[in-house]
C-alpha cells in the first residue's frame, strides 16, 4: 500500500499490509514500487474530483456498511457519467460526419 510521508506514524493497518513511503529517492526504488507510486499519482485527482463533484465529502449513511455502499454509488455515477460523455461525442462525430457526406 502506497502512502505519503503524512501516513509514517499510523500503526492502524492490518498485520499482513506492507506500508510503503513516496519518500524514498526514485533510484532506491525499485521498478514495481515507481510503477505504483505513479498509479497513486494518477488516482488521486479521480479522488478529489469524486469528492467535490459527486457528493463523497459528506456521508449520510451509517457504519463501515454506509461507507462501502456510498464509495461504490460515487464511483458507479462517475462511471456512468463518463460512458454517457463517450456516447453523446460518439454520436456527435456519426451526425457531424453524415452531414459532411450530404453537402
Amino acid at each position: 500500500m502506497g502512502r505519503s510521508t503524512g501516513y509514517k506514524g499510523k500503526d492502524h493497518h492490518p498485520e499482513d499490509v506492507q506500508v510503503h513511503l513516496s519518500n524514498k529517492s526514485r533510484k532506491k526504488m525499485t521498478r514495481w514500487e515507481r510503477m505504483w507510486m505513479n498509479r497513486r499519482s494518477a488516482i488521486e485527482p479521480v479522488i478529489s474530483h469524486l469528492k467535490q463533484d459527486h457528493n463523497m465529502v459528506r456521508n449520510f449513511l451509517k457504519g463501515k456498511e454506509g461507507d462501502r455502499i456510498n464509495a461504490i454509488l460515487s464511483a458507479a455515477g462517475f462511471n456512468f457519467s463518463k460512458l454517457i460523455r463517450a456516447f453523446f461525442c460518439y454520436f456527435e462525430n456519426l451526425i457531424s460526419s453524415s452531414f459532411l457526406f450530404s453537402i
